[in-house]
């Protein structure tokens, strides 16, 4: 597996992620590309993005008025920019899908769409006026570019930062399985080296129990946090 596979790490909901993965992608040897997102969640996106961003939308004067500020104010609160983030297509597959198209590529989105159902099934409880009044009077979520300091401190062996949660092992065991999977077939099509991309969380080294990349074995060389 040495050199036939890369990892990517990215900062969930960065505004500029979309940017900073392509020129990631297009500066690397890659002939298949896998992304952390479930057929379902791509699914449920395209069906039902549009009209849950619109309730936002249709909500937000009441929740503004309700959290004690005005529209305009509201409508820049950064919870609510990640909150359109999430109910949007996630930029690791928009961006990895048109490098892939670029190169007539595979792009396969390689999560569990079972595991999607679940987390996605009561969204439109998100996008109640009740709920997007208490995201507009809670403190701002830490901002990408804090996130990535925080990423690349950790993954660099420095302190200083709290860790994130250890991952779901048997999410990790399964994402494993059909990366290897993926490897093997992309092996046979001569369709190596593969890329994937996920949450920089998946890269970190000596978790218990440990992340995907220490499950394959992927040298240090080749987890790389998109960055800049």
């Amino acid at each position: 597996m040495n050199g036939d596979l890369v990892m990517l790490g990215t900062i969930h909901r960065d505004p500029q992620g979309s940017a900073r993965l392509s020129a990631a992608l297009a500066g690397l040897d890659w002939g298949l590309i896998s992304v952390e997102v479930s057929p379902y969640a791509l699914s449920f996106r395209r069906r039902q993005g549009p009209a849950l961003l619109a309730e936002v939308e249709r909500n937000l004067p009441l929740a503004a008025s309700q959290a004690g500020l005005d529209l305009e104010a509201a409508r820049q609160h950064p919870g609510l920019a990640w909150l359109r983030a999430y109910l949007n297509l996630p930029h690791e597959w928009t961006a990895s899908q048109e490098q892939a198209a670029r190169r007539g590529a595979p792009c396969v989105a390689l999560d569990f769409s079972l595991v999607s159902r679940g987390l996605l099934a009561e969204t439109d409880q998100l996008v109640s006026a009740a709920n997007l009044a208490q995201v507009l009077a809670s403190p701002a979520p830490a901002s990408a570019g804090l996130e990535r300091r925080r990423a690349a401190d950790l993954l660099a062996g420095r302190g200083g930062w709290p860790r994130p949660p250890a991952p779901e092992p048997e999410r990790e065991a399964g994402l494993a399985r059909r990366l290897r999977r993926l490897l093997a077939a992309g092996g046979r099509r001569g369709r190596l080296p593969l890329a994937h991309v996920g949450g920089w969380q998946h890269l970190l080294a000596g978790q218990d129990p440990p992340t995907l990349a220490d499950r394959l074995g992927v040298p240090v060389a080749q987890r790389i946090l998109i960055w800049a």
